[in-house]
């Protein structure tokens, strides 16, 4: 009778600890996400990102932007990309879900189109092409079903000219609002993504 008790417990044990595993790596984030930044719509620019876990504890992002939109008669296009590498210093949660630490890079190109034509019939236009770097604070949910929340604060800098092919610098003054889409000098960075985790 003795023997079959300790069977009996040995054989539930064998067949606890495989479900076990099975739900405990349930819980774990899958490696990948892909994600969009629903904010950006409001400035007329589509961004998204995709992340991967390169560790536990290490991920690596490239977001991506495009934008057209007009300031006071003057159209602004262009792009950018961001890399990012995040660190997530949770105890209980592995990348990429929970709080992290992370430094970026943005490289972006814009061309700036005036509604003003010289006296050969040609539009005003320049080009402004910033480089910078940054660090941001964030954290990032995953839930079961595999969607993802991402919200984060950074703060960073960016250097850059503005070049002016056809009209003068005074010419492409918008203001404020043009300063902080070019993004010269320091900036804050906030933002919100979300997406799906595969």
């Amino acid at each position: 009778m003795k023997n079959k008790i300790i069977l009996a417990f040995a054989a539930a044990a064998l067949l606890f600890i495989p479900a076990q595993q099975a739900h405990a790596q349930a819980q774990q984030p899958n490696r990948a996400v892909i994600k969009v930044n629903p904010l950006s719509a409001f400035a007329l620019t589509g961004s998204g990102f995709l992340e991967y876990a390169i560790t536990d504890n290490l991920s690596a992002q490239l977001g991506a932007s495009v934008t057209g939109v007009s300031i006071s008669n003057i159209k602004f296009s262009g792009y950018g990309f961001t890399p990012e590498v995040r660190y997530y210093f949770s105890e209980n949660k592995v990348a990429p879900m929970g709080p992290y630490v992370a430094g970026y890079g943005r490289i972006r190109s814009f061309k700036l189109t005036a509604e003003k034509q010289d006296e050969e019939g040609r539009d005003y236009s320049a080009t402004y092409k910033p480089i910078g770097a940054g660090v941001a604070i964030g954290n990032q949910w995953i839930f079961n079903s595999g969607f993802t929340f991402d919200a984060f604060l950074g703060a960073g800098y960016n250097g850059g000219n503005l070049k002016v092919n056809i009209g003068t610098e005074e010419d492409f003054d918008t203001g404020i609002i043009g300063d902080m889409l070019l993004g010269g000098g320091f900036s804050v960075r906030p933002g919100i993504a979300i997406g799906y985790n595969f």
